[in-house]
């Protein structure tokens, strides 16, 4: 992806939303089977000809829960370079349910960053409080 976003500029758009969608699925469909510490980056994820967003990934000897929180986190730092061309790049660039995501999975304490499947409910059209709130009905059963 890196290679692409230098030669072909940042994503806008669809083809955006697209790219988080997709890393957020296969991020979340690996985390519901066990597997964290995926280590998400511009060098591990290709874009193909028709889309396609494929990832290879090394995961990591982290311990699960602390990998997972990691995962969330690089899947943002991802969205954010793929929108800005830019490793630390401003996620003011991001349409507003991408910046809201991303902040969310930037917070600072990784006990407090969103699941996977959270990021995902958010880009399949729920709100934020939603996605949340579903969480904690989950929890309360």
């Amino acid at each position: 992806m890196a290679e692409f976003v230098r030669a072909s500029g940042p994503l806008r758009g669809q083809a955006l939303h697209r790219l988080a969608l997709a890393c957020a699925a296969t991020m979340a469909r690996l985390h519901e089977r066990g597997m964290a510490g995926l280590r998400l980056s511009q060098d591990s994820v290709a874009l193909g000809a028709h889309g396609q967003v494929f990832i290879g990934w090394l995961p990591s000897a982290a311990g699960y829960e602390g990998a997972v929180a990691d995962d969330v986190r690089a899947w943002a730092d991802l969205v954010v370079f793929a929108a800005t061309g830019v490793r630390d790049g401003d996620p003011a660039a991001l349409p507003p349910t991408l910046r809201v995501a991303v902040a969310q999975c930037r917070r600072p304490d990784h006990r407090s960053r969103p699941r996977a499947a959270d990021v995902l409910r958010v880009l399949l059209g729920q709100s934020v409080a939603t996605a949340m709130a579903s969480v904690d009905d989950l929890l309360a059963c």
